[in-house]
């Protein structure tokens, strides 16, 4: 708490009247990329950019300056093994949240004739819900952000593939 206060410019003690422990922080941080991804996903998805452009946008934002901040952290890797123990509640409430921003997207572009819903059985929820699995899945211990990314973009190129028109 020490180190944190430190880098936040205040006293622990101060630090203290916000914060019960690192714990709450930690749950504090990862409510606040949620919130921050939600609006850069609406933002991208409500664009009006081709659907490749879109998913590419949508799965970048997904990954956002927390993200890089987090994989390029000496403890990283600790941060995300935590994240299910510490704010499994939250993880699950903003993935939610996330997966009905992209089902609402896919629906449109769907009803718009821009893309295809045939690869997900015609399901957008469903379709949703694996595209942010998915994305979530290439975490994984040692993988730099970098690396992450150029990962994410494979895999909207690949999956604006199977929803071409």
């Amino acid at each position: 708490m020490e180190d944190i206060a430190q880098e936040a410019g205040m006293s622990r003690a101060a630090l203290y009247l916000h914060y019960r422990n690192k714990q709450d922080i930690f749950r504090s941080l990862v409510q606040g990329y949620f919130e921050q991804t939600e609006q850069r996903m609406q933002a991208v998805l409500s664009s009006g950019v081709k659907p490749k452009a879109a998913l590419l946008a949508a799965f970048s934002a997904k990954l956002g300056p927390e993200m890089e901040a987090l994989l390029n952290s000496a403890h990283g890797a600790e941060l995300l093994d935590a994240n299910f123990s510490a704010a499994g509640d939250i993880v699950a409430t903003g993935e939610a949240r996330l997966i009905a921003i992209l089902a609402d997207w896919l629906r449109r572009e769907a009803e718009a004739k821009r893309i295809t819903l045939a690869a997900g059985d015609g399901d957008a929820e469903a379709l949703a819900a694996t595209m942010i699995a998915a994305l979530g899945g290439l975490k994984a211990p040692g993988v730099s952000f970098d690396g992450l990314r150029a990962s994410a973009q494979r895999l909207a190129l690949l999956f604006a593939r199977g929803l071409k028109a």
